[in-house]
């Protein structure tokens, strides 16, 4: 649902016209001879590395895309509905350094990087895990992308996201995710793991990525079709510019994903915030993100994608009150814009340098509300009380009417995290600022865990299969 409009169907049509005009006549770089080889035989021009997409094909491409589909889970209860209407959370992504308030700053590690997965699969909010939990600098880099798979699918039976590092990386942890599944052919149909192929901003792809495009749209699984711009550095200053520059890499993505295999699931998938001037340094807990975001969330709409918005997003280096405020004004905001895959939704401090071990327990809760919110109200007779007022009459008191004991639980969001007691009761109880109680409670999460629920000759198949890489 698009909750909050930014500009009129006109203007969202100029920037749709205007993305257009770039991507016939100023065109994008595509670097890929297997993706400029499709690419030409669906009547793209291509002269040497640079690629000018026709309107018609264009437009066809966005027709092909479906608007809804399910991404399937270990755990069924778990499978995600993703469409223009509904809205999913992801963990953190990509971020080379973790902190928290024992250890402090420090290089992630695979240990780390399991903390990570445990814990969102723990929490009742993340719905879908990211690839990168965190970026594990203790494992060879050419290890990572499938190490990283193994250990999500070994300690979280959620849906999965899978690597972009080229055609061969991308295919790797395809085959891997497959593997509780029954196989490659058993996911064509029933997707399971997803990704973030980006491009090179402004209007370029990599061999790499173009790669993960390909593989991913091959056996049919869903890809967020990625573009990170930086308003005054990689694009325009001007957010209209940044939107319509932004929009041409996404939709050429969108193109050869169904060019590769007509009917690729896709999620349009845009973050866009400027730079600090000062220091040329990308932001992204600003203003200028969230309305990035909701323009994105018009487009997305417009063609009737699912889209991708960022989450809970801080430019602060500790889990403090800028980080508190900054996320809860971005992860509202995706809400708001309509979003419906939500990456980085929880854990992401400095620049997405950096995940936080207690910003994953306090983002969880921010997530709590605005699911709350996004549940809205429903109106029927039970719900508008009348015989309830009409017993209870002026003066009276729900508190322990009968109705009040049979709504109150589907009707009020009950805090995991945020301390609601009287003055009196939270100084009884170690006065305790919300940091630390996140702090204990990652803790608790961790301690609590138990055993892997990944059935043991899944696991050895896993390990086989790395071991023959």
């Amino acid at each position: 649902m698009q909750r909050y409009q930014l500009i009129s169907q006109s203007e969202l049509e100029q920037i749709h016209e205007n993305s257009l005009r770039i991507m016939e006549n100023v065109g994008i770089v595509i670097t890929y001879e297997p993706a400029l080889e499709i690419l030409k035989k669906h009547g793209v021009k291509v002269d040497g590395k640079k690629a000018f997409f026709p309107k018609a094909l264009v437009e066809e491409s966005i027709k092909n895309a479906p608007s809804s589909y399910t991404i399937y889970a270990r755990d069924p209860k778990k499978n995600v509905e993703m469409s223009t209407e509904t809205t999913a959370y992801a963990g953190p992504y990509g971020s080379p350094f973790v902190t928290d308030l024992d250890s402090g700053r420090r290089d992630a590690t695979m240990d780390d990087f399991i903390k990570i997965v445990k814990i969102c699969d723990r929490l009742e909010n993340i719905d879908i895990q990211s690839h990168i939990s965190c970026e594990p600098t203790d494992v060879p880099e050419n290890k990572r992308p499938t190490a990283m798979v193994y250990n999500t699918l070994k300690y979280s039976d959620k849906p999965l996201m899978g690597s972009i590092y080229g055609y061969e990386n991308a295919k790797q942890t395809i085959e891997m995710a497959a593997i509780p599944f029954g196989g490659l052919s058993a996911i064509k149909e029933k997707p399971v793991i997803a990704s973030i192929p980006c491009t090179l901003t402004p209007l370029s792809y990599d061999d790499n990525q173009l790669g993960a495009i390909m593989a991913y749209a091959e056996t049919g699984q869903p890809q967020l079709i990625n573009s990170l711009s930086m308003a005054g550095m990689t694009t325009p200053a001007t957010l209209a510019g940044l939107v319509s520059l932004q929009n041409a890499e996404v939709l050429a993505g969108i193109v050869l994903a169904q060019c590769v295999n007509p009917g690729t699931p896709v999620v349009y998938s845009a973050s866009g915030s400027n730079v600090d001037m000062s220091s040329g340094s990308l932001t992204i807990g600003t203003p200028e993100d969230a309305v990035v975001s909701l323009l994105n969330g018009q487009l997305a709409k417009y063609y009737q994608i699912p889209c991708r918005i960022s989450g809970a997003l801080s430019d602060s280096k500790m889990m403090d009150s800028q980080a508190g405020y900054e996320s809860a004004i971005t992860l509202l905001m995706a809400q708001m814009a309509g979003g419906n895959f939500i990456l980085h939704s929880a854990g992401i401090i400095e620049t997405y340098n950096c995940v936080s071990f207690e910003k994953l327990i306090v983002d969880n809760e921010i997530i709590g509300y605005c699911k709350r919110i996004n549940q809205g109200v429903t109106i029927n007779e039970e719900t508008l009380a009348y015989d309830a007022i009409q017993e209870v009459g002026p003066g009276g008191v729900f508190l322990t009417h009968d109705h009040t004991l049979e709504n109150f639980r589907d009707e009020f969001y009950i805090p995991t995290l945020s301390n609601k007691k009287s003055y009196e009761q939270w100084k009884a109880e170690g006065a305790l600022p919300i940091e630390k109680v996140a702090n204990a409670k990652w803790k608790e999460i961790l301690e609590s865990y138990g055993e892997s629920t990944l059935p043991a000759d899944i696991d050895a198949d896993l390990r086989k299969y790395m071991e023959s890489l």
